[in-house]
């Protein structure tokens, strides 16, 4: 067989197995899906899962990692589409909370202080790509209030990037595990929680 034919075939069993692992992580959960279930679900054996992938935690970073390059293509549109800061901060809080609401299972995964798999192996992704990806996004951004001469003067860019991620994920987790609690008690849903949120977070960053 051809190098790339081989390349080919490879690329095609990856892919058929990664389709399956995400079919049973939205199904049944990350935790309590196993590997004979992704071997069954594929129609492989576990042996040829091994071959491409060393572990659960392995698939489920290499899926991480695909979810991970939409988010980011994402907020790069919520950031480049607009010269005006206050525009860019509430498109960035709305396409992180619409990313979770559409990807539960694989956000948590970027943002929880635990492995979403169940293992004590540390999670490969959730740390390292955030650093290098989505904080620079933020980073720009929090350049943009500074031309525009919005941003309080005292915010130091670095230590505000990882305040402005932390809190929008915060906000976000708030949202969505207190919803009962935020709709009883303060007679707001989800969706108006989070602008209300967003609004009183923005307000903290910006000059009065």
């Amino acid at each position: 067989m051809g190098a790339k034919k081989r390349e080919a075939l490879e690329q095609f069993n990856r892919d058929n197995i990664l389709t399956a692992a995400k079919e049973l992580f939205d199904e049944k959960g990350v935790e309590k899906t196993t590997m004979d279930d992704i071997a069954l679900h594929a129609d492989y054996s576990k042996s040829t899962i091994y071959v491409y992938f060393k572990s659960k935690e392995d698939i489920y970073n290499s899926i991480i990692r695909d979810y991970m390059e939409i988010l980011v293509g994402e907020l790069t549109a919520c950031i480049d589409g607009t010269d005006d800061f206050e525009d860019s901060y509430f498109r960035l809080c709305n396409c992180i909370a619409g990313f979770e609401e559409r990807y539960p299972e694989y956000y948590a995964g970027l943002v929880a202080s635990q492995n979403r798999t169940g293992s004590r192996k540390r999670a490969l992704y959730s740390r390292d790509m955030i650093g290098n990806e989505l904080n620079s996004l933020i980073a720009k951004l929090l350049e943009k209030g500074q031309r525009c001469k919005i941003l309080r003067d005292d915010l130091e860019i670095w230590p505000t990037v990882l305040y402005i991620w932390s809190a929008i994920s915060g906000i976000i987790q708030v949202a969505d595990q207190k919803k009962d609690m935020i709709e009883r008690h303060f007679r707001m849903n989800k969706e108006e929680y989070l602008r209300y949120a967003f609004r009183m977070f923005y307000e903290s960053l910006v000059k009065r």
